[in-house]
């Protein structure tokens, strides 16, 4: 019995150590590609106008939110919106040409 449970402390042991291994190079693969990527191809950055209705916009959904309690950190919530709109490119482009809807569902609308 004793033979057993040495074996399965090994082998849980050699399974948690290899899991962490692998986890740590994924990462690590991750993020030298992220930096090569953004090395060869920059990110354009962002024009004063568009990062105020970023700022705007955050801010206003910041505000929105009905909180009962106090003490609550909105700076950071509203630092976290302002990084997360910031990264998306699609958020700021506006609708060009919308088509119209067909006369014959004009009654729907």
């Amino acid at each position: 019995m004793e033979y057993l449970l040495g074996y399965m402390a090994f082998v849980f042991c050699f399974f948690l150590v290899g899991t962490l291994i692998l986890f740590v190079l994924e990462k690590l693969i991750v993020f030298s590609f992220d930096q090569i990527k953004e090395f060869f191809y920059p990110s354009q950055k962002l024009i004063e106008e568009q990062i105020n209705e970023i700022r705007n916009k955050a801010a206003d959904f910041v505000h929105s939110k009905h909180r009962p309690w106090d003490y609550d950190d909105g700076f950071a919530e509203y630092l976290w919106i302002c990084n997360e709109l910031g990264k998306d490119r699609n958020y700021l482009k506006k609708p060009v040409n919308t088509p119209k809807p067909h006369k014959i569902h004009d009654h729907l609308i």
